[in-house]
């Protein structure tokens, strides 16, 4: 092979690699298309966790519940009393109370005792009898005591019933006969004071007959040689 041929190779050779070289770098893509790349989200998502509480302890909670029914118990709503008595608050202990026996009138004061007497003096022996002392019970407080200080001639042959309102009811039967001849109290009750204000005690006798069935009593009158008075003493 001459040296032309040789040369003439070399350059066909060279040509085509040429080709194929452009071609392997050849791009599928026009001028105009420029290959994009899908933009990064800058988003950041950030988590928060809520730090552990400790549980309280037991005291810290009964401390807690005492308190808060303390405070509960302190803002109670106050519903007003319709039924107070502003007397209720008023001293009226140096304030006098007035009894009235038998037309004369005692002073009294609040707390003081009185110790009222019906005395009864008849010409025969008691056979029988019946009486009520009426008095102010919302004045007069009634010390009840034993028949025999109640009743100091007739005794405790007396019966009697103290649990009726403002009145004593009694009587007595003694076909012996109860000794009044000498005179001596019928009924001798004590009374506490409670209020001031006035009040009266009385005492009514409703049949009284001698040993001998003589009347002493006529429509509820004292009627025969009787001497009698009520007092305070």
């Amino acid at each position: 092979m001459n040296r032309r041929k040789i040369i003439a190779l070399v350059c066909c050779g060279a040509i085509a690699l040429s080709v194929i070289l452009g071609g392997c770098g050849k791009s599928d893509s026009t001028p105009d298309e420029v290959e994009t790349t899908p933009a990064v989200s800058t988003e950041v998502s950030v988590t928060t966790t809520a730090p552990a509480t400790k549980a309280p302890k037991t005291e810290e909670i009964t401390k807690a519940h005492t308190e808060a029914q303390t405070q509960a118990q302190q803002e109670e709503v106050f519903i007003p009393d319709y039924n107070y008595d502003v007397e209720d608050d008023y001293d009226n202990s140096d304030e006098p109370c007035t009894v009235n026996v038998d037309g004369k009138t005692y002073t009294c004061y609040i707390g003081d005792v009185v110790n009222y007497v019906f005395y009864l003096k008849t010409p025969e022996a008691l056979e029988d009898f019946q009486a009520t002392t009426n008095y102010d019970s919302s004045t007069l407080e009634l010390i009840e005591s034993s028949a025999k200080e109640m009743f100091p001639v007739a005794g405790e042959i007396v019966i009697y019933n103290t649990d009726i309102l403002n009145s004593v009811k009694f009587n007595a039967v003694n076909l012996n006969g109860m000794d009044f001849t000498n005179g001596g109290n019928l009924v001798s009750l004590k009374f506490k004071v409670i209020d001031s204000g006035s009040a009266a005690i009385s005492t009514t006798l409703e049949y009284m007959d001698s040993v001998k069935s003589e009347p002493y009593v006529n429509d509820f009158r004292i009627v025969g040689d009787i001497k009698y008075s009520e007092e305070i003493i």
